[in-house]
């Protein structure tokens, strides 16, 4: 008997989400998401449903994943799969404006759907992916308008959207009362005004998933589950009661939070490894990687994240998605730039012999020939951090280096010169710590061969130093 895979996919989540710098509305926008992949209740059991959850109202026989806007269900009965493609659209579309979704359905013939189906299904709904839809909050020019959005006014001069988003936001703070605390995106930032934004992936998954069921004994729907739990609980366990820290997408492998610039290396690093240590536990062991964009708390948002998506997949790339790793830019100007750009204006100093490169990392979890651990950066930014450091110094010979390498190499005798005329014990110790990162850095030698380059962690440091304080970093 023939029994029919389904498949759908929620597309438009970031703009949704983050379309404004209003807390508010992103975390409402969040809960919104969240509800399509949530499933309150037992099959059987009374209940009201969630009206954009597909559990709670379809009658799948097995959900195969349910996680980050990424729906496979299998249904034995053609009318209860007819009835979830011509119903769960409408559903998701007229509760979260904004949001569309693309569907494919596959038909098969055994209990459980090949690697082959699934691929199908996949070329299908890719093929849906690429054709327009037409948004429900479209306008014309009769309407009035919303001006932070462009989009028509409904009521008490919002958007539907925007009236959906405060409505879910105010539903979040009832359940969740310890959360009123955050009203705004300023409740995050440091005594610098700075954030950041971690947008984190697994790594793997790709060559993983065929060999679920040969390798571990797994079906899909069960490691979705498992992977699942996995990353929530290495969110829990990474951040403690003194983060400044908000989870804005949290689900499968993916996750982008907001927190304080000060928080946002240690709890990368500490959700990184738990990460790791949960899988582990649960399946098998997967890395991850993290992008973080360390920004004021009045840029725009989804700027912000876009960046720390690149930043993701920078990491990704260095590591050949085999370890856990970090990127991490402090976004200085007010122009948004693509990665690209960021290391053609800002990251690429070219003078009278050399070109050398600003961007020292990725840095890994583990040790690993020729990489840098977090930790050792962490350490490294510390030694500077101290008293007497000639972190101002260390400034101008990045200057200087655009200009001349013979004059910055000059500056930066006589910034050693005299650092260790003032007798300051901090001078041995940044030292040391440089060669935690290469043992070819020195304070007589700040530019190495790396990744085929001419680079100095300089840059990096001072990154780090200028967004966060002395509290942040010792948390």
């Amino acid at each position: 008997m023939a029994k029919y895979l389904y498949g759908a996919s929620v597309q438009g989540i970031q703009e949704f989400i983050f379309k404004t710098n209003k807390l508010q509305e992103i975390v409402g926008a969040s809960e919104i998401v969240k509800n399509i992949s949530s499933n309150k209740y037992k099959k059987g059991e009374k209940k009201e449903a969630n009206p954009i959850s597909f559990e709670d109202n379809f009658n799948p026989d097995t959900i195969i994943v349910n996680a980050a806007g990424n729906i496979k269900a299998l249904f034995h009965s053609k009318q209860d799969c007819e009835e979830a493609v011509l119903e769960f659209p409408k559903m998701v579309m007229q509760n979260a404006y904004g949001i569309t979704i693309s569907q494919a359905v596959v038909t098969i013939e055994g209990d459980t759907p090949t690697q082959i189906e699934l691929n199908e299904l996949e070329k299908n709904l890719k093929i849906q992916r690429n054709k327009p839809s037409i948004p429900l909050d479209m306008s014309i020019n009769l309407m009035k308008l919303n001006p932070s959005t462009a989009k028509p006014m409904v009521a008490n001069e919002q958007d539907k959207a925007t009236a959906q988003k405060i409505a879910a936001y105010n539903q979040f703070l009832e359940n969740n009362p310890r959360n009123k605390e955050f009203k705004d995106i300023s409740s995050f930032s440091n005594s610098k005004n700075k954030i950041a934004v971690i947008h984190i992936d697994g790594n793997g998954l790709g060559k993983l998933i065929p060999t679920l069921k040969e390798k571990h004994n797994l079906e899909l729907s069960e490691f979705s589950t498992k992977l699942d739990a996995a990353t929530k609980k290495a969110f829990d366990s990474a951040r403690d009661e003194t983060m400044s820290i908000r989870d804005i997408i949290l689900g499968g492998d993916d996750v982008t939070v907001i927190c304080s610039a000060d928080d946002a290396l240690s709890f990368t690093e500490k959700f990184l490894k738990n990460f790791e240590e949960e899988t582990e536990t649960s399946f098998t062991k997967l890395t991850a990687c993290a992008g973080i964009a360390f920004c004021n708390e009045k840029y725009p948002f989804h700027y912000a994240v876009s960046l720390a998506e690149e930043l993701c997949k920078v990491a990704k790339d260095h590591c050949k998605r085999e370890s856990s790793t970090l990127m991490f830019h402090n976004i200085q100007s007010s122009n948004f730039q693509t990665w690209e750009k960021f290391i053609e204006d800002e990251l690429t100093i070219k003078n009278d012999t050399k070109t050398i490169r600003c961007d020292f990392g990725a840095y890994y979890l583990h040790k690993q020939e020729g990489q840098v651990t977090i930790k050792d950066l962490v350490r490294t930014i510390e030694a500077y951090r101290c008293e007497g450091s000639p972190i101002s110094r260390l400034r101008n010979w990045l200057s200087e280096l655009y200009k001349s390498d013979k004059n910055a190499q000059n500056l930066l005798d006589r910034i050693n010169k005299i650092t260790q005329e003032k007798g300051n014990w901090n001078c041995k110790i940044m030292d040391k710590n440089l060669k935690f990162l290469n043992t070819k850095l020195s304070n007589d030698n700040l530019i190495i061969q790396k990744d085929g380059n001419e680079k100095t962690p300089i840059y990096d440091i001072l990154q780090i130093l200028s967004a966060t304080t002395q509290q942040g970093a010792n948390s």
